[in-house]
């Protein structure tokens, strides 16, 4: 069961790792154009050449993505079923021994 206050953190967690996602996005945005300026500029915008600055560009996106979803931690859908699946299994299982024990102490007394 998920507390107030770990929900306001995990709420705030997807809220800062949009906020980076975007400022990511922006930097890449910013770093394109520039290239693309200064390519042109140089009378340097061949095939070839915009094909490694674009290659070379989602590179850097793909390793920004990949940190901010570190950063997240997210977990997969079916992984966090399984998980609670399990939880729930264990919390009857650990129900009905408590139950048996009560009733082997009452029988007791």
């Amino acid at each position: 069961m998920i507390m107030a206050g770990e929900s306001r953190s995990a709420r705030e967690k997807v809220s800062d790792g949009i906020r980076q996602g975007i400022g990511v996005l922006s930097a890449f945005k910013d770093a394109l154009e520039e290239t693309i300026n200064e390519a042109r500029e140089r009378g340097d915008l061949s095939t070839d050449r915009a094909k490694e600055v674009m290659k070379d560009a989602l590179g850097k996106a793909q390793d920004a993505a990949e940190g901010a979803r570190e950063r997240l931690d997210f977990v997969a859908r079916r992984e966090f079923e399984a998980l609670q699946a399990a939880v729930e299994d264990l919390a009857r299982r650990v129900g009905a021994l408590e139950g048996e024990s009560a009733e082997d102490s009452d029988d007791d007394s």
